[in-house]
């Protein structure tokens, strides 16, 4: 019986705690408190429009509410969507869009004081578009005894499009600056066009190359003897030389390492597929990075093709 009776006092006295704590739980959650949420804003515009002022891209909803739901709404991704095509029904170029706080989902409870701004300035100008040349940027400078030979871009324009007082106004478009101590060893990097102004936008132009020849002024070692390689799947083919001489730009750190230039050096004679017959043909040299060609000898050799 004693026993009993210190049980239902020891549950009395835990009931009584756990009440208090839902009860300080419960107040401290149903507090009103204030907070800011920035919300970012999404534009439907017409299809022959475009910005001519870029507008406010958020706005800051000062809003007010039970402390439980806070971290709920502030963690919370949202987006309004601020359509021009109904805002604008007139068609109008300059004019305002108001925000309206209820297009804000909240919880019950919750309001919203404040927006921030309240008002959006919109400025729309005609879409307009143009094909423009692309304009070539270096930066830096080449290694010594080497000059940039038969630069080109492919494509060399692109179609921009816009508010039609800037599309007017623009030539050509810069490319972003090439670095020129990265092109020994390559012969084509790809490059990207730079946009002088966010409210253009380039339609294609994402894989464009740079394609160019690296000449040597000078050479610091010549190799003889290098043998001529046939490139062909035709069975027969006999020449009147063997055997070619290439001059190159050798860079001082493989010199100096005594490395087997040669071995890295080949000479080929790419036969045409539909040769017959006698035949001239010029000559490649293939290279390694860093390592250039100043003059093959011969050029170009005669083959007898069956």
């Amino acid at each position: 019986m004693i026993m009993r009776n210190r049980l239902k006092k020891h549950s009395l006295k835990f009931l009584s705690l756990f009440l208090s704590l839902f009860l300080w739980v419960y107040v401290l959650n149903s507090e009103k408190v204030k907070f800011e949420k920035t919300v970012a804003l999404e534009y439907i515009l017409p299809t022959d429009m475009m910005f001519a002022v870029k507008p406010v891209h958020e706005v800051t909803f000062m809003i007010e509410g039970p402390r439980a739901f806070v971290r709920t709404v502030a963690e919370r991704e949202d987006r309004l969507v601020i359509d021009l095509n109904r805002a604008n029904s007139r068609r109008q170029l300059n004019f305002s869009v108001d925000i309206n706080p209820a297009q804000l989902n909240l919880p019950f409870g919750m309001i919203v004081e404040r927006v921030l701004p309240r008002r959006l300035d919109i400025k729309l100008e005609k879409k307009a578009s143009k094909i423009v040349p692309l304009r070539l940027q270096f930066a830096g400078e080449l290694p010594d005894k080497l000059s940039l030979q038969k630069p080109r871009l492919e494509p060399s324009e692109v179609e921009v499009y816009g508010p039609r007082s800037l599309i007017s106004k623009i030539k050509e478009l810069p490319i972003r600056p090439i670095d020129l101590e990265g092109l020994p060893g390559l012969d084509q990097v790809p490059v990207e066009v730079q946009v002088p102004d966010e409210r253009l936008t380039i339609t294609g132009g994402f894989d464009i190359k740079f394609f160019y020849q690296l000449k040597a002024s000078s050479s610091n070692l010549t190799l003889k003897d290098l043998p001529i390689r046939f490139l062909s799947e035709k069975r027969k083919i006999t020449g009147n030389v063997k055997f070619a001489t290439v001059k190159l730009l050798v860079p001082d750190k493989i010199i100096k390492s005594r490395s087997n230039v040669s071995s890295t050096v080949q000479v080929w004679a790419d036969i045409p597929e539909e040769a017959r017959g006698r035949t001239e043909v010029p000559l490649k040299v293939v290279l390694p990075p860093t390592i250039h060609l100043l003059e093959i000898s011969p050029k170009s050799i005669i083959v007898n093709i069956q």
